[in-house]
């Protein structure tokens, strides 16, 4: 009978706690109501018919400190014995907020906290969201003005069209260090699958996990050409993308952060992306492709970023050097070039005078036909670099 007694007991204070824990959420919903709602204005119809215009608070303002005191003096009896006068009890909202904050680490005065619980990097830098190249395509609907692929609609001024190689800063290389950083910001973009690449994609855009199939593959092949060419190149391969697409350019900044703070030798950046100009990867493939010499190759665009949203001192050098490449690559290889895609987003290029982000085919492309673009490009990019190069001690770029 006493362990029966002591079971019941026990159970009544469970009881007891799941009822506070209800009044503190109830608490928090009315602390919600209270601080994150504004007035709305919303019409009325009166009897005669004629539209009113009436605001709709007054749920609001029942929603009080009173209110709270009596949903937990019924679930607490004892606190009505209490002189609230002679013993004030706490304001009861700001106890709910407290108590969810120790609970969640979220603070309800604080939108920035209910993001940065799931996206901790967002506590500690400033996030560049922007709408970006290779953007993931609803699958369902049409491209819009938002989408990556989409021109600007206020392109920034363009600098004077005379961007020859005396324009451009040289380079300096430094004898076995490298020279060349190719990373991905979008990391699992892929290709429309085909026999030698063969795989599951894991949405209807074309993106994959499996990096083997995706362009970092590309990468692999450009920067296995550039050191072949005697231009020393990093391949980073870091994920950037998943699980959420938002922050991708904010963690690829964290990352060439660090690598350039290891390698200070490195001067050219490239950003290696696979586009997607509409949602159809047959339409798609239309515009990226094209056949040179009886070779089919995925068609290359440059985008080059300015400093219409963020600071970006070095945009325009940036934008001369990819003309440099886009001529190069053009005169190598006539028709291969999708030309040069002037953007108001710096898209992490304001980290280099020579940075670029290079579109090689689309969703519609094939990985064959993708990693024949990559010579291709590493061809061209050799050339332009060796161009600027300016040799110490009788020193060839090209046998380092």
């Amino acid at each position: 009978m006493i362990d029966l007694i002591r079971f019941k007991v026990i159970k009544i204070k469970k009881y007891i706690l799941f009822a506070v824990l209800g009044i503190l959420i109830l608490g928090l919903v009315a602390s919600v109501i209270r601080t994150g709602l504004s007035p709305k204005v919303v019409p009325v119809f009166g009897s005669s018919g004629k539209k009113n215009i009436d605001i709709n608070i007054n749920f609001v303002h029942r929603l009080d400190n009173g209110f709270l005191r009596k949903l937990i003096c019924w679930g607490l009896p004892v606190i009505n014995a209490v002189n609230n006068e002679r013993f004030p009890l706490v304001n009861y909202i700001s106890l709910a907020r407290t108590a969810f904050r120790m609970m969640t680490n979220v603070d309800l005065d604080n939108p920035r906290s209910y993001f940065s619980i799931q996206v901790p990097i967002i506590s500690i830098v400033k996030t560049e969201m922007v709408s970006t190249p290779g953007v993931e395509l609803p699958p369902e609907n049409p491209p819009t003005v938002e989408n990556e692929h989409e021109p600007s609609t206020n392109p920034p001024e363009v600098p004077e069209p005379d961007t020859s190689a005396a324009e451009v800063e040289k380079i300096v290389p430094m004898k076995g260090k490298p020279l060349v950083l190719i990373y991905h910001t979008h990391t699992t973009e892929s290709y429309m699958p085909s026999k030698n690449y063969n795989y599951n994609p894991r949405d209807k855009a074309y993106h994959t996990n499996d990096l083997r199939f995706s362009v970092a593959r590309v990468g692999d092949v450009m920067a296995d050409e550039l050191n072949k060419m005697g231009i020393p190149t990093l391949h980073d391969k870091t994920v950037h993308d998943v699980p959420t697409y938002m922050t991708s350019y904010t963690n690829s900044l964290k990352t060439v952060e660090q690598i350039l703070k290891t390698n200070p030798s490195i001067k050219i950046i490239i950003d290696l992306h696979r586009d997607a100009p509409t949602a159809d990867p047959q339409k798609s493939r239309e515009l990226t492709t094209v056949k040179i010499d009886g070779k089919t190759y995925s068609r290359i665009m440059l985008v080059i970023g300015s400093d219409k949203v963020f600071p970006h001192p070095y945009w325009k050098e940036n934008y001369r050097f990819g003309v440099l490449v886009n001529n190069k690559l053009e005169e190598l290889y006539p028709g291969i070039s999708r030309e040069i895609d002037l953007r108001e987003q710096r898209f992490n290029q304001h980290l280099s005078k020579k940075a670029i982000l290079v579109e090689i085919g689309s969703h519609g492309n094939t990985m064959e036909e993708s990693i024949e673009s990559a010579k291709a490009f590493a061809r061209a990019l050799s050339e332009v670099v060796k161009s600027l190069t300016l040799l110490n001690e009788n020193e060839n770029i090209g046998q380092q």
